[in-house]
């Protein structure tokens, strides 16, 4: 069920107030991973520009179908309550005698794929699993579907907006780093000095929210996050298990420092949950999350 929509306005931010680092300029995709920081800066976008993106300005969100159900809730919730237009877009990739064909669709709230079939047939094209160093599911279902999107709208060059805050600095330099791709990175937040607690406590006085914990994330059992978030996940929906198992019986091991999905399912399964050891700790950013 979709979050439901106040048709109150929103409660603005009270403490910040400069419009500058969200002025857009020329063509634009707003990347939107589904998480608060995301949709807190789109929202501040839209502040800047009077509640109207320029025409030349997409908002783009990129379905692995792995999201949590909440997630997409979410995404729909903020595009209905401030009426902004969300691009959801999937990867659509196979095998070929030459190698990978990479393609991509656009679908919505009520076609997005809901069991990993984006995720899952990348897997199978490419014969063996994403891992901490290798981690091209964010490249091949994020990255690649949102440079194909902006081609498709004509963009040959075009600023790719992030969602990564002024607390994020390593993840903030490395995306402001030069690259030889045809978009530059933009993150405003990060420019605003906007910090979680500054998107905590704007989400605290609206009519809706996106109805996940921080740890949670939004790919549901992503094998970046900490064994302690995966394991309490898994506490409280064992039903997630199931593909990442199902992915590991079939092609290997998403990590090798760490027991497998079965294992830390079966751990979960027989043991008590102990408070305290649910850290952030062994987490790994992503373009997925928050």
């Amino acid at each position: 069920m979709i979050a439901p929509v106040d048709p109150r306005p929103y409660a603005a931010p009270t403490d910040l107030v400069t419009a500058a680092p969200y002025l857009l300029d020329g063509p634009t995709c707003i990347s939107f991973s589904g998480g608060r920081t995301s949709a807190y800066m789109l929202r501040r976008i839209l502040d800047a520009h009077g509640g109207t993106l320029p025409d030349d300005a997409h908002v783009v969100f990129a379905n692995t179908g792995k999201e949590r159900p909440e997630t997409l809730d979410f995404v729909q919730a903020c595009a209905t309550a401030w009426n902004v237009r969300v691009r959801w877009i999937e990867a659509h990739i196979t095998a070929t005698e030459t190698g990978l064909a990479h393609g991509w669709r656009e679908v919505d709230h009520a076609t997005a794929s809901r069991n990993g079939e984006p995720f899952e047939a990348l897997i199978r094209a490419r014969k063996f699993l994403p891992n901490p160093v290798m981690r091209f599911c964010t490249q091949e279902l994020k990255i690649r579907p949102m440079k194909r999107f902006a081609r498709s709208v004509g963009f040959d060059h075009w600023t790719n907006v992030v969602g990564l805050r002024a607390d994020e600095p390593r993840r903030v330099a490395k995306a402001n780093a030069p690259t030889k791709e045809r978009y530059e990175s933009s993150c405003p937040l990060a420019r605003d000095g906007v910090t979680v607690e500054h998107v905590r406590d704007f989400w605290a006085r609206q009519s809706f929210d996106l109805r996940l914990g921080s740890h949670a994330g939004n790919c549901d059992l992503c094998f970046l996050k900490g064994r302690s978030k995966i394991e309490r996940v898994m506490r409280a929906n064992p039903e997630l298990a199931a593909w990442w198992v199902a992915q590991e019986d079939a092609v290997g091991a998403f990590r090798a420092d760490r027991p497998t999905y079965r294992r830390m399912l079966a751990v979960v399964q027989n043991s008590p949950y102990l408070p305290g050891f649910d850290d952030d700790e062994g987490t790994l950013p992503c373009a997925c999350t928050d």
